[in-house]
């Protein structure tokens, strides 16, 4: 529901600015923005191999550093954290890995125009995700279990909109999608070969200097 959710979204925003006619870009606040936020985090199921992966919802810290080269091109770097569970069925077992979630990405950022308070926005890019293994069970026992940290590559993409409160400050409502290889932490039988997938809907508060 999330991952269609963000797909409704990106379409509405997509014929607005398709619709809309050439309008004032955004005044220069200064060449950067930081901003913090929350996210909800939706993860999608992966099956391969014999093995089906159920990644739990979890929430998320976004922080965001935004390098604005003119009114309409921006560069941004993103770090994210989120503690979940990566649930692992094979056969008649489960397996859980407790983990914590760490993105490191940067992006490209269009931003099309302003319309009065409203300034929406399209970026896509890259970087790695980063899952940090904990406490791991064995069909609900806390049993021990061989594996490591793994590192995935993702593709990151999404779409959001300003809304500027006052001078300088913007609260930002994005949603964000991440692809990435599911991980299996080299562990037996946690290889499903599938690609994993986030959806994160977030909100945020920008600051611009």
């Amino acid at each position: 529901m999330p991952q269609k959710a963000g797909m409704v979204f990106l379409a509405l925003l997509f014929l607005l600015l398709t619709a809309s006619t050439p309008l004032a870009l955004a005044q220069d606040d200064g060449h950067f923005d930081a901003s913090l936020g929350f996210a909800g985090v939706f993860p999608k199921q992966s099956t391969g191999n014999g093995t089906i992966l159920n990644p739990t919802n979890s929430a998320a810290v976004v922080a965001s550093f935004r390098y604005r080269f003119n009114p309409t091109h921006s560069v941004e770097f993103n770090y994210a954290s989120t503690r979940d569970s990566q649930v692992y069925t094979t056969g008649a077992n489960q397996f859980r890995i407790m983990s914590k979630l760490s993105e490191y990405s940067f992006a490209y950022v269009l931003n099309i125009f302003q319309r009065g308070k409203f300034e929406p926005f399209l970026f896509g890019g890259g970087g790695a995700l980063v899952f940090h293994p904990g406490n791991t069970y064995i069909n609900t026992y806390a049993l021990p279990v061989f594996v490591s940290k793994q590192t995935e590559l993702a593709f990151l993409y999404g779409a959001g909109v300003d809304y500027r409160v006052v001078p300088h400050v913007a609260v930002r409502f994005q949603y964000r999608g991440l692809v990435y290889k599911a991980p299996d932490f080299d562990g037996a039988n946690f290889l499903t070969s599938a690609k994993g997938n986030l959806a994160e809907p977030s909100i945020g508060v920008v600051f611009r200097f």
